[in-house]
């Protein structure tokens, strides 16, 4: 099993490049499918009925106003956010843990932990543009047509650069876990797996 599943020879470590593109093919090809679902999430969120609306009742308007592909509102800005943050995850875990260990850090929980706090914070520096447009074209608020120039000039017009940073704090409090336990539990299958450490 760990032959058929480890297909590196272990012999050289791997370009940034070839990282980054591998999480950036990845990301991208995972959020072209499942677009429809944040465009969902997001409009649920904006709505001001009490109850919310569920997740059926979004749907239905979405597409009796503009048709199925409705659903697909916002697409290239998912796709782009999806894109960055799968290099961003890929690329920063490994080489900021191949340096760790490169500095006398031995494989481990704690190695895992730091790579993935450092990950979690690159994520979010590099996401958070993304995030900002894409919730302001989901949400229906986005001018000039809704796509993603549209978005990031109403931010800049209305909040200046630092607009495509807002709700940092709270994106960072969702990716510094998220990539913690992602690597945590992906290191233990490898390691179950009788596979070394990504």
């Amino acid at each position: 099993l760990p032959t058929s599943l480890d297909t590196s020879v272990g012999a050289e470590e791997l370009p940034v490049w070839k990282k980054i593109t591998a999480g950036l093919v990845a990301g991208a090809g995972a959020a072209a499918i499942a677009s429809p679902t944040d465009l969902l999430m997001i409009q649920m969120a904006a709505s001001k009925q009490f109850p919310p609306p569920s997740m059926f009742q979004v749907g239905r308007e979405v597409i009796a106003k503009e048709g199925v592909l409705g659903l697909y509102k916002g697409l290239g800005t998912t796709v782009a956010r999806a894109a960055v943050l799968g290099a961003t995850k890929m690329a920063t875990y490994d080489v900021v843990k191949t340096e760790l260990r490169n500095n006398g850090w031995k494989e481990g929980p704690e190695l895992v932990f730091a790579a993935s706090v450092v990950t979690g914070l690159a994520i979010t520096v590099t996401t958070s543009p993304a995030t900002n447009m894409q919730t302001i074209i989901m949400s229906g608020n986005a001018p000039g047509g809704g796509g993603m120039l549209g978005a990031a000039a109403d931010i800049m017009r209305r909040q200046g650069p630092v607009g495509f940073f807002r709700g940092f704090g709270m994106q960072w409090a969702r990716f510094g876990p998220y990539a913690v336990v992602q690597f945590a539990v992906w290191e233990s299958l490898r390691n179950a797996c009788g596979m070394s450490g990504i």
